[in-house]
């Protein structure tokens, strides 16, 4: 057990309203403190240190040029060649920058995009690819060492509306794209097309990332990245290995993988569901995903579109859009702040408790709904005799008892192990009372940042004491020092919802 405490609140010092949008920290950083913020035309990146009489230090700070730039996101990646600390940024111009933070300063750009940017992710074992989405409707896949297209996935079967989110699996061999269609998809990178893009793409021309390249380098930035001038066309990718609209009824603005599962949220929803997509996530090259190169013939699609929700993580105030959750690198907790300035922490080794109470919840509502239809026969079968008037009567009694037996099977279900089945969030207060648009983890998991629409970043420790008395709160989490990804116990987990979701099914019936 360690305590969340504030320990830092930065806001910018300017007169133009700020919103920052995006924190990201930076994962390759060997003492797990470097984090980047952005938001409108800035880019502040920053270091914790608690050894430090300044704990917090902001060590850069970009400005940019373009007066319509609002930036919404960044991705923290490394120099392919000299292993320089590289981080993504992009937003409204749809341009992306790619800053080198060992010198501070822009060293490429990559250009392609038709529509702002509303996300981005570096592939977790290669470093030089990077994904972004765009509201042209396209996801699309980069390669750092060449500053060029590898593939772009759109078209037929892809978004119809601008995708905002995007996340990849931990393999590496898959990634879930979400977006204002209220759809989710997962695409393939194993079919033999798309492992011929990426092993084929050039890895020696352009490739210079360091300072050493940083004036010239920006300014063959667009020739570098337009398809005139490409080495190789980029792939272009029609059909998800899976599709559906039907977990959401809203735009969905964040999606995560835990596992094989997934975490998503959807606008105007203070909650966030995990559940199952029914598709089976294996590389395999005798893929049925349709992969085409641009102008080649498109195929039929054979992708699924079944699921299964495990859960809910319900909080409230939160009726906005584009407000993304954060999950720890080890997958044991999760995050996710609202429109009151608060931050939710759920422990994710709850989960089996939480996913028990939504199937007891979902019990008590189909027995509901067998009664109301019950009633309604009833009353078309009641009205032409006074006997059956008479038992219409009872029904009624009988209903009403029914009501307190399910009112107090709810009730001792809910209560059942002392505190309840369904667990509290852990709340994170503050004196802030600006929405928070994100919130994110430290490698190591000692320290969680958020930004919030009034230009301002939050910062708190795990295990220390607070700094400012009013805005300081002793809200304690379940904190495990274990930082790896052990992909196989989430993989377990979800192997052990899965019995529960079949339990489920059998009560419907």
């Amino acid at each position: 057990m360690s305590a969340y405490t504030l320990k830092h609140v930065v806001s910018l010092p300017t007169k133009q309203a700020t919103r920052f949008y995006s924190v990201c920290f930076n994962n390759y950083d060997t003492v797990n403190t470097a984090f980047a913020v952005v938001g409108g035309r800035y880019v502040l990146v920053a270091r914790l240190d608690s050894e430090k009489s300044v704990a917090l230090n902001v060590t850069q700070k970009y400005f940019d040029e373009n007066e319509k730039e609002d930036l919404y996101c960044c991705a923290w990646s490394i120099d392919p060649i000299f292993g320089a600390p590289l981080l993504a940024v992009a937003g409204f111009t749809a341009v992306i920058k790619i800053i080198n933070t060992s010198v501070g300063s822009v060293t490429k750009t990559l250009q392609g995009h038709g529509g702002e940017i509303h996300e981005m992710k570096v592939h977790p074992r290669d470093p030089s690819l990077l994904f972004s989405v765009s509201k042209d409707l396209s996801i699309r896949l980069w390669n750092l060492r060449t500053m060029q297209a590898v593939a772009n996935f759109a078209g037929e079967g892809g978004h119809r509306e601008a995708p905002l989110s995007i996340d990849m699996h931990l393999s590496g061999d898959f990634f879930a794209s979400s977006g204002m269609d209220h759809t989710i998809k997962i695409w393939s990178l194993c079919t033999p097309i798309m492992k011929n893009a990426i092993n084929s793409s050039p890895s020696t021309t352009n490739s210079r990332l360091s300072s050493a390249s940083t004036s010239s380098s920006s300014s063959r930035a667009s020739s570098c990245c337009s398809s005139n001038s490409a080495l190789l066309k980029a792939v272009t990718v029609h059909y998800p290995i899976f599709s559906t609209a039907g977990v959401h009824g809203n735009f969905v603005d964040c999606i995560r993988w835990y596992g094989d599962l997934l975490l998503t949220r959807c606008a105007n929803d203070a909650k966030i569901l995990l559940w199952k997509p029914d598709v089976k996530l294996e590389p395999s090259d005798n893929s049925n995903v349709t992969t085409v190169v641009v102008g080649g013939p498109a195929a039929v699609s054979k992708r699924q579109s079944n699921f299964k929700i495990i859960c809910e993580f319900e909080f409230i105030h939160c009726d906005l859009w584009f407000l993304r959750f954060g999950m720890s690198y080890d997958c044991q907790t999760l995050a996710t702040g609202n429109q009151a300035g608060k931050i939710y922490l759920w422990d994710m080794k709850d989960v089996f408790d939480y996913s028990d109470y939504y199937v007891e919840k979902k019990r008590l509502e189909n027995q509901v709904i067998k009664k109301e239809k019950a009633s309604v026969k009833n009353k078309k079968s009641n009205k032409k005799t006074n006997k059956k008037t008479n038992k219409k009567a009872n029904n009624k009694i009988n209903n009403k008892n029914n009501d307190k037996t399910n009112d107090d099977k709810a009730s001792s279900y809910v209560s059942a192990n002392g505190s309840g089945l369904r667990k509290e969030p852990i709340i994170l207060s503050s004196a802030c009372d600006s929405t928070i648009r994100q919130v994110n983890f430290s490698r190591d998991k000692q320290w969680i940042a958020a930004v919030c629409d009034n230009g301002s970043f939050w910062c708190w420790k795990a295990g220390s004491k607070g700094v400012g008395s009013s805005v300081i709160n002793d809200n304690s989490v379940i904190h495990d020092n274990s930082v790896t990804h052990d992909n196989s116990t989430i993989q377990q987990t979800a192997i052990k919802l899965e019995e529960n979701l079949s339990m489920f099914e059998k009560l419907r019936v």
